[in-house]
């Protein structure tokens, strides 16, 4: 015969304890988010000032729709180099490529999941963000960026409100002779507009225009 087990009501009491105590921990990082959140009503989202007026404007995710790879090395450049952070690339599509980037590679940490594990990566990579053996340990993880699916605070697909594209260049003027087109040109080439690729990102509430060297 088996002897039944009793349990205190001290024993009851402790396991409720553990559980609200995981379950703080779990949802420390999204409480620490908030509480910057209410302090500072206009957060700097990328660090870019023109991007993150128009994502302010429209508000939840900063969802990229066109040919958006530009501008996700444009920002992760800027929250690795300039900011200092470290970024988690979730690349479903495969054509992220890091030799596109002009910063530290050790602190821009790419998975390459399949769609079907997408929800999985997504789940894991906050534990290997925070308490993973990496060495951006001391640096602050400043977003999630989904290439080619939905999730994190950036991402792209074939839906979004923020749409990329090649920036219009400037043609000749009508009637322009041969010499001053080719003054034109060497006007140009001195300013660097050759050899850099100009790109735009529009929207309803505005347009953000970058170089891409």
């Amino acid at each position: 015969m088996t002897t039944p087990v009793s349990t205190s009501a001290e024993e009851v009491l402790g396991a409720r304890l553990l559980r609200e105590i995981a379950a703080e921990e779990g949802s420390l990082e999204t409480f620490l988010k908030d509480l910057r959140a209410a302090h500072n009503p206009k957060p700097e989202r990328t660090g870019i000032s023109e991007l993150d007026s128009l994502w302010r404007s429209h508000g939840g995710k900063l969802a990229v729709v066109g040919r958006w790879l530009p501008l996700l090395y444009h920002i992760v450049n800027h929250l690795v180099k300039v900011r200092g952070g470290t970024v988690a690339v979730i690349d479903v599509d495969g054509r992220f490529s890091p030799s596109h980037l002009d910063c530290d590679l050790r602190h821009v940490h790419i998975f390459r999941p399949t769609r079907n594990s997408l929800k999985i990566t997504l789940e894991s990579v906050e534990g290997y963000m925070l308490w993973g053996r990496h060495a951006s340990k001391d640096r602050e993880w400043m977003a999630t960026i989904v290439n080619g699916g939905v999730g994190g605070e950036i991402m792209t697909g074939w839906r979004g409100w923020l749409k990329v594209e090649r920036e219009e260049i400037e043609g000749f003027a009508a009637g322009i002779s041969v010499d001053e087109a080719l003054t034109e040109m060497r006007r140009v080439q001195g300013n660097d507009r050759i050899g850099s690729q100009g790109w735009r990102a529009l929207s309803q509430h505005g347009t953000f225009s970058w170089r891409q060297q």
